[in-house]
């Protein structure tokens, strides 16, 4: 299996999100997958709803779902 380096999906995903992420931890809140996901499929994802601050575990939560 080929492997990708975090240092390229960095680039990747700032690049179609046009964000500037420095860590892949950066990823944990669920706001990054929900923009992929309006990316994808666009506007399925209720993007007004989704917590781009989310410091909290059921903040994220919420974002996952």
């Amino acid at each position: 299996a080929y492997r990708v380096g975090r240092s390229e999906l960095l680039a990747w995903l700032n690049e179609l999100l046009q964000i500037s992420y420095t860590k892949v931890e950066q990823c944990a809140n669920g706001a990054a997958y929900c923009q992929i996901m309006d990316a994808i499929y666009p506007g399925e994802v209720p993007m007004k709803r989704v917590i781009f601050d989310a410091k909290l575990e059921h903040d994220c939560v919420k974002n996952y779902k």
